[in-house]
């Protein structure tokens, strides 16, 4: 494998093709160094970064394997969870007659009628595969779940080396997602920085972001360990880090505040870069965010790729970021409420919550009790 490698970088003079691939990455990656740089001096940076899919080994303490680790999907085992229900006592929370889906209800699977049960699952899965929420169903001979996107990643989680970069420079959005998802691949982190936010910019935000989440907290946790202080560099990429969490939350995606508040939970992580601590009410989050979303918008316009506005959502993405911050708030409270303390008014609003989403902690915690009393 490694003999065959040596030929991997792209002949840009062979194929049109190949050379338009390259430009595409070198402008993402000029634009990522512009993200990458002090927001106070927003210019073009020199470029010393590969623009190829030319893997490279991991670069020392900077890129640790938990890189590409993924976090399990939030915990909505429906099969489980419906089971409980049918097994439960009626409760003041569940609904005596079950309603349609164009209906003001609130939790799927106990206030809608079966085919409109149905239907929400359907949307609400052309929507996760719509914005890359998609697992594959083993990572690293783990099983993460069955889930019915895995099939649309399944042919790439198994393919070779070549194979991926052919469909990446094809603009596969499948094959970049499970790109991300694989580790021996050895992509360099500005390849995958690059794939991600290729993946941003077509709207697939839930693993692209939450990749990209990942290996700026890693950075910031290398940056502090090196000098033991929050300096300028660590708080930089903690920005950014809560910059791709904000933008995700804005679009109806809590993957990625899922990935961000799952890795400041952790034991080791340290107490000194957590939101609350390390940057307080007064920061640039939305200094950096508004970088972000000024350069996708420039992006998606340069190309006319025309994607629903928040208004234009289907109605089961809203449902859906309802449920998953009920489960947010039922397993990183503390974490949360800290993280809405530093965050831009209209994110802090958003993970604020309905009344829906009260309703659904209040439900969902009071199922998981009577499941854990049943299990003694």
């Amino acid at each position: 494998m490694a003999a065959q490698r040596k030929d991997l970088p792209l002949n840009t003079g062979s194929k049109i093709t190949a050379a338009a691939i390259v430009l595409v990455l070198l402008t993402l990656l000029v634009v990522y160094s512009r993200f990458h740089s002090d927001a106070s001096d927003f210019k073009h940076a020199d470029l010393t970064t590969k623009t190829t899919l030319e893997p490279a080994p991991p670069s020392g303490t900077d890129q640790p394997k938990h890189v590409f680790e993924a976090l399990d999907p939030l915990p909505l085992p429906k099969d489980r969870l419906q089971q409980g229900v049918a097994d439960s006592e009626p409760t003041p929370h569940s609904h005596p007659t079950r309603m349609a889906y164009e209906d003001d209800w609130c939790i799927s699977f106990t206030d809608l009628h079966p085919q409109d049960f149905a239907y929400y699952q359907r949307e609400r899965e052309d929507w996760d595969i719509s914005r890359g929420r998609i697992w594959p169903a083993i990572l690293e001979g783990r099983v993460i779940g069955n889930h019915e996107s895995s099939q649309y990643i399944a042919p790439y989680m198994e393919a070779s080396y070549d194979t991926i970069r052919q469909q990446i420079q094809n603009d596969n959005e499948f094959a970049m997602v499970a790109a991300l998802y694989r580790p021996d691949l050895n992509l360099d982190l500005d390849t995958q920085r690059a794939i991600a936010f290729r993946l941003v910019v077509k709207g697939h935000t839930s693993k692209a972001l939450s990749h990209l989440v990942i290996i700026e907290l890693v950075q910031a946790q290398t940056r502090y360990r090196r000098t033991n202080q929050v300096n300028k560099k660590a708080e930089h990429h903690l920005y950014r880090a809560l910059a791709f969490t904000v933008y995700g939350i804005k679009h109806f995606d809590l993957d990625p505040a899922l990935t961000y508040l799952g890795a400041v939970s952790t034991a080791d992580f340290p107490l000194e870069l957590k939101p609350r601590y390390a940057l307080g009410a007064d920061n640039r989050i939305q200094e950096y965010l508004d970088m972000l979303t000024q350069w996708i918008d420039e992006e998606r316009a340069n190309e006319n790729l025309q994607l629903p506005t928040t208004d234009e959502l289907p109605k089961a993405a809203k449902h859906d970021f309802e449920s998953r911050l009920a489960r947010l708030y039922l397993d990183f409270g503390s974490e949360l409420n800290d993280l809405k303390g530093v965050l831009p008014d209209t994110a802090s609003t958003l993970l604020k919550g309905s009344e829906c989403v009260q309703r659904q902690v209040t439900f969902f915690g009071d199922l998981e009790r009577r499941a854990r009393n049943r299990a003694r």
